[in-house]
């Protein structure tokens, strides 16, 4: 029962974009219109990240911040908040391949589709630490099911447990599943800055804030997996790097680990990490472009104390981006992810590519 890629549902929290570490005289030349500049970009929205987003997932998993998606561990100075749009698209199987997986037994869905739209807002606690919230609303599209309850009926229309009436048209379309998602709450603790590097632990929170009541274009609930929220709280841990490797080039880098209580309909996503580089160049100027990999890495769902085979798995992309400073305040961003290397749980379906579009503010007290 699989409808995109690695379940790696909300995964990552905002993403910090890199700032200058160094303290050196060249560094400390950095005027207030980039510190102001990088305020902006800390926190533009992001899923997030991603977000694993079989389902309901990558939608928390967006949040990165001027076109960059990893954490990173520099600390905001400032409060900021953003805006952000991903858009996730997935290759499908045809109505009739749908049908032969029930005629094998096989519970198979799948979508077309994610929208995710997010809000941050962050600010720090003191110097090494601070906290970042994410909203988003998420939408689905393109549903289509071979083993909810219209199509166990119209496949078995003798009531005796098999597939008497392979048709196509048993296959249960939904249009889409739109709604508010879960609010994720994250904060990093920098216990490591020498004035070239630092280091942070990362901690967060979600809260099942989100929709879970969304209907088929039949009627019944829509499964947990593909409702805008989970239903359930999870955890997460990890560690977030930021560096400098020369003047111009700075590299964010994090490793997270997130831990999921079960949901709505006994239904409990897998567990998850992930881990995230990204290499940023000329920070400081007007343009920054952004090359990064992200390694999502889930386990298989459990949905009434039963795995499901046809989830979990393993994805790496490859993921350009581009950012733009329009003032001392305001930041806008892009960027394209592209699978790399797939290996899904069972009958799941590749992601094809995403992108993400993002505008962050941060206000400036220097």
């Amino acid at each position: 029962m699989m409808t995109g890629k690695t379940k790696f549902d909300y995964f990552i929290p905002l993403s910090m974009t890199p700032k200058t570490l160094n303290h050196t005289e060249g560094e400390n030349s950095m005027s207030a219109v980039s510190k102001s500049v990088r305020s902006a970009l800390i926190l533009a929205l992001g899923l997030g990240a991603t977000g694993q987003v079989l389902a309901h997932g990558e939608s928390i998993r967006g949040g990165g911040a001027g076109s960059i998606n990893t954490m990173g561990a520099a600390i905001l100075e400032d409060t900021a908040f953003g805006f952000r749009w991903d858009q996730r698209n997935y290759t499908t199987f045809t109505d009739q391949q749908m049908v032969d997986f029930r005629v094998q037994g096989e519970d198979v869905h799948q979508h077309e589709r994610e929208d995710a739209y997010f809000f941050s807002f962050g600010f720090p606690v003191t110097e090494d630490l601070d906290i970042n919230l994410l909203f988003q609303y998420n939408n689905f599209q393109g549903f289509k099911d071979n083993g909810d309850e219209y199509a166990i009926n119209c496949f078995d229309q003798n009531g005796d447990g098999t597939v008497d009436n392979p048709s196509t048209s048993c296959v249960s379309p939904t249009k889409k599943s739109p709604g508010f998602g879960d609010t994720l709450i994250t904060g990093r603790y920098r216990f490591y800055n020498d004035g070239t590097h630092q280091v942070a632990s990362v901690f967060g929170l979600i809260i099942p804030t989100g929709n879970i009541r969304n209907r088929t274009d039949h009627g019944e609930i829509i499964g947990t997996h593909n409702q805008p929220g989970g239903g359930g709280t999870a955890y997460q841990m990890g560690f977030a790097y930021t560096g400098h490797l020369s003047e111009k080039i700075a590299m964010d880098a994090d490793v997270i680990w997130r831990f999921y209580e079960q949901g709505a309909k006994q239904f409990r996503p897998g567990n998850s990490y992930q881990v995230d580089m990204a290499v940023s160049y000329g920070h400081h100027g007007k343009f920054t472009p952004t090359l990064e990999l992200n390694g999502i890495f889930a386990q298989k769902d459990i949905e009434n104390d039963e795995v499901k085979k046809n989830s979990g798995g393993d994805t790496v992309y490859l993921s350009p981006g581009l950012s733009y400073h329009i003032n001392k305040n305001q930041s806008v961003y892009a960027n394209f992810w592209k699978p790399i290397y797939q290996d899904l749980g069972g009958i799941s379906n590749d992601e094809a590519w995403r992108f993400s579009i993002g505008w962050g503010y941060g206000f400036s007290s220097h």
